[in-house]
């Protein structure tokens, strides 16, 4: 451990400590201990240990200003942690504390029983049939037939935002038990029947379950601000589970290797802080209570009330848990219409998160084919009250007549000297071409002297200057310079609006993209009443197949044409390595309109199995992952990288088509994403590989169509890629910490690694 660790485990101390007058209470429990183990014998007693040695002295030299050593360090988190937040066995709907500074939870008659009963409200949310989780989180009740858990926890099982429209992900089911204690059978299942709410802007879901037992009475959100009651009693029930994100032995003292079941965890308030939330800054709660990854949902409850005061959403290891107040939530009358109850009357006043809801709204009618800024007339959800943004008119349009020029192109690859792939194109019949479909180009702007391309600057969102501190990302450079393709005019990227791209010459594909990427409603349809369709964008038809086209600034020769793509018996999408829906963004619609058609180019396209990029839901496609970044960012704002590992040793692809054409071009296997973005102190990255199994594969024919997506440090992606990061982006990389964790969690990816001098590896985790 180096003085980062000790600076943060001195701090945390502090923290938890300063109620019990510092550290000098502890060091005398510590002796007390030490004697009590030492007399008895007791197992469960350290004793005079070699640990309990290492934390009086780790003691002695927080105390003295000196930074304690790697073993000092391990013997505070090993002894003094798990007495000072605990996590406690309930068994039997009952709970024993010997731990000395909490005691008084089983000793006070009023304090224990109050306790109990609020364990039988408190459950695990389960995943049958989920293969990823062995089960979701915590939810407690809070009305009738209501749970309450957090918004990521609901997204692994569920889809949409706000209270319209929401739905399970095909496929899949959640229930709750209120059992699953320690050594005791599990209770039985109550399947969730419905999702109620997923709020647009706390980290907080609302379910329903048919069957609640008698005993699982709703508990009461407090009135109070937790952000105000620093220092005061609280404690946490849920189920924490084994968190890769924090140290293993830290985490097995506190645990005693026992994860996953129900356990009762004290603590105290720390104040309030303003953290990052699915794109937001949002002013939590802190607690210090000792939460894991399973405890994701849990109520933080008053000692003294048996309220809640709070909704526990994640944290930072020896640092601070966040919660979402249970007082904010008495100020939103959605929630309180959905039947949640509170300690008293709740003011469902105004409130800071009007305008996500507007914005729920909206994206509920665009999920569903409605262009909320389309003006007209149209049905309202639910019997929800109708607004401006439920309404639409149906607009007629002509046909549009075309002209198809088919080509026949011949592809060959000298494989001897693996030179770029050689082009002839010679005019054929539309008859001898065999054409069914009609190949039309989408509309594209083809005056460049606007492409600004990639903004470095992109996450200082204008909104946010007061509160977060300017950043710069730069897009990455390749390791091998002279491997770059040459523009016209002498340059080594291609800018096109929103993105820029450098394109490797010897394999004619892109070697880097680099997007800005942004979720924000303004700038995603920045126009009222335009058309934001397919249609209307790329002017194309419902039946018409894209005709990409090649990027005048560059050399033909140096881009490998569209019909790879449309003649290979639709082996291959001509896959975007930019998404179009990430760049398609702008301030007036004339921008966005560009950016959507630039996407466009030959020179973003990649050979990519049919279906890499269609997935609608599932864990497996890149939009999936930017989505879960942003679950963990401050802003709506993503820089994105991207590119397909070209590796010499990629399979060759012979197509077959119509008219006895022959193509052959390399096929990458893998391709890379590092997504960059905004947090509260400063820029988190994370690295991703989708990797394709292509072994036993006729490349004659058709290849299949499952990537496994995997998180990886950017130094391997580095290494794997052939491109070389900004420090600042290798600084931020984010597979080691908290963030990162939390990210390939709900992402559901694997998490691995190269070996030295070797291959990638599987990350080792403990189950």
């Amino acid at each position: 451990m180096g003085n980062t660790d000790a600076d943060r485990l001195k701090d945390y101390l502090t923290l938890i400590t300063r109620k019990h007058g510092g550290i000098e209470p502890i060091r005398n429990m510590l002796e007390e201990r030490t004697k009590a183990g030492g007399d008895s014998g007791l197992e469960s007693m350290p004793g005079d240990t070699d640990e309990t040695r290492l934390a009086k002295s780790g003691l002695e030299a927080i105390e003295l200003g000196r930074d304690p050593s790697e073993g000092e360090l391990y013997g505070l988190e090993a002894i003094i942690l798990p007495d000072l937040r605990p996590a406690i066995d309930i068994v039997d709907n009952t709970f024993t504390v010997t731990h000395p500074l909490w005691r008084r939870l089983s000793d006070d008659a009023a304090i224990r029983t109050r306790i109990e009963g609020i364990i039988p409200s408190i459950g695990r949310i389960e995943l049958p049939g989920n293969n990823k989780y062995p089960y979701g989180g915590t939810g407690f009740v809070v009305g009738d037939g209501l749970l309450m858990t957090n918004r990521h926890v609901a997204e692994i099982f569920s889809k949409g935002l706000g209270d319209r429209r929401l739905a399970f992900i095909d496929g899949a089911r959640a229930a709750i038990d209120f059992k699953r204690e320690q050594g005791r059978p599990t209770g039985p299942m109550l399947d969730v029947v419905r999702v109620v709410m997923i709020h647009p802007y706390w980290d907080m879901a609302i379910l329903a379950v048919n069957g609640l037992p008698a005993t699982a009475k709703p508990l009461k959100l407090s009135l109070s601000d937790a952000r105000d009651l620093t220092g005061h009693d609280i404690f946490a029930i849920g189920y924490p589970a084994f968190d890769p994100r924090n140290p293993s032995d830290v985490q097995n003292d506190v645990m005693a290797g026992r994860y996953g079941v129900k356990r009762l965890q004290p603590g105290e308030l720390q104040g309030g802080i303003t953290t990052s939330s699915f794109g937001k800054m949002v002013p939590a709660a802190t607690h210090d209570c000792s939460t894991l990854g399973g405890n994701s949902g849990s109520a933080i409850l008053d000692l003294d009330s048996g309220e809640v005061m709070g909704l526990h959403f994640g944290g930072l290891y020896q640092k601070q848990n966040y919660a979402v107040p249970a007082y904010e939530l008495s100020r939103d009358s959605r929630v309180i219409a959905a039947g949640v109850q509170f300690a008293g009357p709740p003011s469902g006043g105004a409130n800071d998160w009007g305008d996500w809801w507007q914005r729920a709204d909206g994206a509920e009618l665009v999920a569903n084919g409605v262009d909320p800024t389309i003006s007209g007339t149209g049905d309202t959800a639910s019997g929800a009250t109708a607004n401006a943004a439920s309404s639409i008119t149906i607009k007629q349009e002509r046909e549009v007549g075309r002209i198809v020029l088919p080509l026949r192109i011949t592809i060959s690859v000298d494989l001897d000297d693996q030179k770029a792939v050689v082009v002839a194109s010679e005019s054929v019949s539309a008859d001898d071409a065999g054409m069914t479909e009609s190949a039309r180009a989408p509309f594209r702007d083809t005056d460049f002297s606007t492409r600004k391309g990639y903004d470095a600057h992109f996450l200082n969102d204008p909104s946010q200057e007061a509160l977060l501190a300017p950043v710069e990302v730069a897009m990455p450079q390749a390791a091998d310079a002279s491997v770059l393709a040459r523009t016209l005019t002498g340059s080594d990227t291609l800018h096109y609006e929103n993105f820029s791209i450098k394109m490797h010459a010897q394999r004619r594909l892109a070697l880097i993209t680099a997007s800005n990427v942004t979720k924000a409603p303004e700038l995603k349809r920045p126009e009222p009443g335009r058309d934001y369709t397919r249609r209307g964008l790329s002017g194309l038809g419902e039946s018409d197949q894209e005709l990409w086209f090649t990027d005048p600034r560059l050399d033909e020769a140096l881009q490998i044409p569209d019909v790879f793509f449309t003649r290979d018996r639709k082996a291959f999408d001509k896959g975007h390595i930019v998404r179009r829906d990430d760049v398609a963004w702008g301030a007036t619609y004339d921008q966005l309109r560009r950016a959507n058609g630039d996407t466009y180019h030959v020179t973003n396209c990649s050979p990519q199995v049919a279906g890499f990029n269609r997935a609608a839901s599932g864990h497996e496609n890149w939009g999936d992952l930017e989505n879960c970044v942003l679950a963990e960012a401050a802003n709506e704002r993503l820089c994105v990288f991207a590119g397909p590992v070209l590796d010499p040793s990629d399979e060759v692809f012979t197509g077959v088509g119509d008219g006895r054409t022959v193509l052959r071009a390399k096929i990458p296997s893998r391709y890379w994403k590092v997504i960059t973005s905004r947090v509260a102190d400063g820029i988190a990255a994370y690295g991703f590989m989708l990797e394709q199994d292509l072994a036993d594969v006729d490349f004659e024919f058709a290849v299949p169509a499952e990537f496994v997506p995997a998180m990886y440090p950017i130094a391997d992606i580095e290494r794997l890629a052939g491109v070389r990061f900004d420090e600042q982006v290798r600084k931020a990389d984010q597979y080691e910490t908290v963030r990162g964790t939390e990210v390939g969690l709900h992402a559901g990816t694997r998490r691995k690694k190269m070996a030295a001098g070797g291959p990638a590896q599987p990350a080792r985790t403990q189950k």
